[in-house]
């Protein structure tokens, strides 16, 4: 998945840079390629720093699709801001602040709903008899 989001989100990105002129269209194509293109090159990003720094249980694929997606919105959100010229350094880290903040939430959040398995109640060893007689364990008439 990561690969085909890169391969079609950077060829359409470069597709839009090379191949049209600045109107509204091709913005709006150039945001949605960019936003393809940073998911599919943060994905493998985010599984190998999840892989590395969290032995103890590694989370679910959801939670890397949505770090990426995150990762990706950070992105897009800066180009954004780069292109009406508001962009500055200090508001980068403050909006990487934010993102990380609310990712830090959702994982407290996600780490307090979690309950291992119920434990697997073991059988008896010996059976408990039954009321109901066994067939062919019926009792002997007196001789």
């Amino acid at each position: 998945m990561a690969a085909l989001f890169m391969v079609l989100g950077w060829g359409g990105v470069a597709a839009v840079v090379f191949l049209t002129l600045p109107f509204l269209g091709p913005r709006w194509l150039f945001f949605f390629s960019l936003f393809i293109a940073l998911t599919g090159t943060a994905l493998p990003i985010v599984w190998y720093l999840n892989r590395r720094f969290t032995a103890d249980r590694f989370p679910a694929e959801g939670v890397l699709v949505r770090e990426a997606i995150e990762a990706a919105s950070l992105g897009m959100f800066l180009v954004w801001l780069q292109a009406g010229r508001m962009f500055t350094a200090f508001l980068g880290w403050i909006f990487f602040a934010a993102f990380l903040a609310v990712e830090l939430l959702l994982r407290v959040y996600e780490h307090s709903r979690w309950s291992p398995l119920a434990p697997v109640e073991e059988e008896p060893a010996i059976a408990e008899p039954t009321e109901e007689p066994i067939e062919g364990d019926e009792e002997m008439p007196p001789d």
